[in-house]
């Protein structure tokens, strides 16, 4: 029975390091890239286990098994970040932190259990209880956690870095507290009454204080959210009263044209009937040119659309280049949808022609179909960069990036699809969603 014992404690074991490979690794792929875990990463993992397990099966004197375990951590670090290559802060944060996280939270579940548990199965259970909980938590993550994968990513950016830091040292702390508990009570250590009652507290305090690290986690995304919101609503808002204004601008350089056009008449009869052919022709190509003539003017289909196109289209004129645009927009379209969508989609093109050298050419392309109910619009501008997270190049990160995320939310709310085709030398953005068609009386 006490060898069944042992080799059951040995499955465990492994099986609760695998899985701690697995869910650190799927936690730094959710926040930084897609990469696999690496044929490399593999050697070091499987080495890692047999020092574990060679600490808990042999005679291995108390230093040098403590130097082994503590040596641990570091190598884990080591083995996911050979798979990520670019987000070694990232992997030491998320790997610490899961640690204090696991250890709390088993260490409590434990110290619960072993008040039940007979001595001698004690060991066995604690192995059952870190493999229950690190096998539910790899569950959460790739059946929960991984569909929301762009909105955990987004939103953990934007959290104040002392909050990060706040965190993980309050779990270290708890962590640490819970794992001299533990081994106090495996070695039976006498602290008598003293010691029964910070066992009891200690449990409560590490829930009380894992759901206010949540709740804060939680508000500051909130806040991230409704502040995005808001800015959205007040670009839409901009976006409307520009075009009203840029509708009213036109409307009084037509009044004015109309009002000279008598006069232009006459003086183009005067010029014929005196036969100054050449002079009225010079008068015509003086009116023809006039700024009023030429003034570009957008008619997709739908009026917002419009109005981010004419506004867009000014940025560009003022910098040198070009926004060609193509096609149909529905009207149907609601304005919160389009907005997002195009101006979010223009804004990025616009930074990327930024970034070019002067001597290269610049341009934004714009080719909306609509077809039945499927609208599809397609974005391309040339591109110095090939990087799949398409940062942004501002300097304020807080306040910009986000571009690529809205259009992906607008577009998942409308069910549709968003496909990056190509990011270098062009980068070519594919937009298709069902448009609600207004009911009909």
């Amino acid at each position: 029975m006490e060898i069944v014992l042992k080799i059951l404690t040995l499955v465990l074991l492994v099986g609760v390091y695998i899985l701690y490979y697995a869910n650190i690794h799927g936690i730094v792929k959710l926040l930084s890239d897609n990469n696999k875990f690496k044929k490399i990463s593999y050697v070091l993992a499987a080495i890692n286990i047999a020092m574990q397990v060679y600490i808990d099966v042999a005679p291995v004197p108390r230093q040098v098994g403590s130097v082994i375990s503590r040596m641990s951590e570091l190598l884990i670090i080591i083995t996911v970040f050979v798979s990520q290559r670019t987000h070694f802060l990232k992997t030491v944060y998320v790997t610490l932190l899961y640690f204090s996280v696991e250890t709390c939270t088993g260490a409590s579940i434990n110290l619960s259990a072993n008040l039940a548990v007979p001595a001698d199965y004690q060991l066995l259970s604690g192995k059952v209880v870190y493999f229950v909980y690190n096998l539910m938590f790899y569950f959460v993550l790739t059946r929960f956690v991984v569909q929301r994968k762009d909105d955990l990513k987004l939103s953990l950016d934007f959290v104040d870095k002392k909050t990060y830091l706040f965190i993980l040292v309050y779990a270290e702390f708890l962590s640490a507290l819970m794992s001299f508990l533990s081994v106090a009570f495996r070695k039976h250590i006498d602290i008598d009454t003293v010691f029964y009652y910070i066992r009891i507290f200690v449990i409560p305090i590490c829930i009380l204080s894992f759901f206010i690290i949540t709740m804060l986690m939680m508000n500051s995304m909130s806040k991230f959210y409704y502040k995005r919101s808001a800015e959205l609503l007040d670009k839409q808002l901009d976006m409307q009263a520009k075009y009203y204004e840029k509708i009213n601008e036109m409307t009084m350089d037509i009044r004015k044209f109309r009002h000279d056009y008598k006069n232009h008449m006459h003086c183009l009869k005067s010029l014929l009937d005196s036969k100054k052919v050449e002079d009225a022709r010079e008068y015509l190509d003086s009116i023809s040119s006039n700024p009023t003539m030429h003034k570009a003017s957008f008619k997709s289909g739908n009026a917002i659309a419009d109005a981010i196109l004419n506004d867009k289209a000014a940025i560009a004129a003022q910098e040198n280049f070009r926004l060609n645009f193509s096609g149909v927009i529905s009207e149907n379209v609601s304005a919160f949808d389009i907005c997002t969508i195009l101006s979010n989609a223009l804004d990025n093109s616009i930074e990327a022609c930024r970034r070019l050298k002067s001597a290269e050419e610049r341009y934004i392309d714009v080719n909306c179909v609509l077809k039945n109910d499927m609208q599809m619009i397609c974005i391309s501008n040339p591109s110095d960069t090939d990087d799949p997270d398409l940062k942004t190049s501002k300097a304020n990160k807080n306040d910009h990036g986000f571009g690529l995320y809205n259009i992906r939310k607008a577009v998942d709310a409308l069910d549709g699809t968003v496909n990056i085709s190509q990011t270098s030398p062009v980068f070519v953005l594919d937009v298709m969603f069902k448009v609600k068609m207004a009911e009909t009386a």
